[in-house]
């Protein structure tokens, strides 16, 4: 695979590991340790939940919080046959650990092949949002799974790995400006890959849910992507003229206008809108277009932000507009 290749990452876990924090948990060691309790031979219990806090680095990132007897017995016969995304075996390790990290710790190194360890840098790159611990954990599977089949890795915990080393040298300006690594920031932040993509769908999706109305999109794009923000303004702007048009204009009225400029138009001429209005809506149209038409990739910095400017006066104006039809 040319170009970015998140697997490429994977090596670098425990090197980057190592320069940020010393090194990192001893995850073959670990996940030797609990094969008995996988193959069925042992029952999960405080021994094995020792092991894992004796680990070197554990304690650098959590605390393992003291369950009681009762809550160490009901480990008993949760690890074995672990399936993928095994929804009822996370809410009920959640219940006793209280703490997502700890128990997607704790999983991934129970069953590598289905799950990883669930983290602020992660989260982050990935843009996950949801409305509890549990869910957004949910979400991080799917997403291994995904990033496991597109890119080749053999579990789930590879893949969560090569993330985090990906997000450490977003994230960290002395790790990108390395050699061994500068090249792997350039390939990640120009080339499409399947990792920008999930974090977009994230991100748009959670954007979406939270911004009804495409004018109110819109405002969410002015400072990064004018040209967005203008585009949803004139879809905004469309909806508005069509359905005024359709309120005035009877269907059943022989020829109706098809485009919005002849539906424009045909408002103006039947008094629907003055003319004030119909030439300020034009400008917002033609600002739209703009929008749609020029290629703000190659333009210049001063360009762009000329064009900003441009397009908060055309939300402003539609925002006003829309508030007069809303009153009638």
């Amino acid at each position: 695979m040319s170009g970015f290749d998140l697997k490429q990452l994977l090596p670098l876990y425990d090197e980057i590991g190592r320069l940020k924090y010393g090194g990192t948990l001893n995850f073959p060691q670990l996940i030797k340790l609990m094969e008995p309790v996988r193959q069925g031979q042992e029952e999960f219990g405080l021994k094995h939940l020792e092991i894992i806090k004796r680990d070197q680095l554990f304690p650098a990132w959590w605390k393992m919080p003291e369950l009681s007897p009762q809550e160490i017995d009901s480990l008993k016969g949760l690890f074995k046959n672990i399936q993928p995304k095994d929804t009822g075996l996370v809410q009920k390790l959640f219940e006793i650990f209280k703490n997502i990290e700890i128990m997607s710790c704790l999983l991934r190194i129970m069953c590598p092949a289905h799950y990883g360890i669930y983290s602020a840098p992660v989260e982050n790159l990935l843009s996950i949002k949801a409305e509890t611990p549990l869910k957004k954990y949910l979400c991080y599977l799917d997403d291994l799974s995904e990033l496991k089949e597109s890119y080749g890795f053999d579990t789930s915990a590879e893949v969560d790995m090569a993330l985090w080393a990906l997000s450490a040298i977003l994230n960290e300006d002395w790790l990108r400006n390395n050699s061994d690594y500068h090249q792997i920031y350039l390939d990640y932040i120009n080339e499409p890959n399947a990792v920008k993509r999930i974090s977009a769908r994230h991100a748009l999706k959670n954007i979406r849910r939270e911004n009804v109305s495409y004018l109110d999109l819109a405002e969410c794009f002015l400072e990064t992507d004018p040209e967005v923000a203008g585009f949803l303004a004139g879809k905004e702007l469309e909806n508005l003229i069509y359905n005024l048009y359709g309120k005035v204009i009877p269907r059943h009225k022989g020829y109706r206008a098809r485009d919005f400029r002849s539906r424009l138009e045909e408002l103006g001429e039947k008094k629907y809108l003055r003319e004030q209005q119909k030439e300020e809506i034009i400008g917002w149209w033609e600002t739209r277009n703009k929008a749609v038409h020029t290629d703000w990739v190659s333009a210049l910095p001063e360009e762009v932000a000329l064009f900003r400017k441009e397009v908060i006066r055309m939300i402003s104006g539609i925002r006003g507009f829309k508030e007069k039809l809303s009153q009638g």
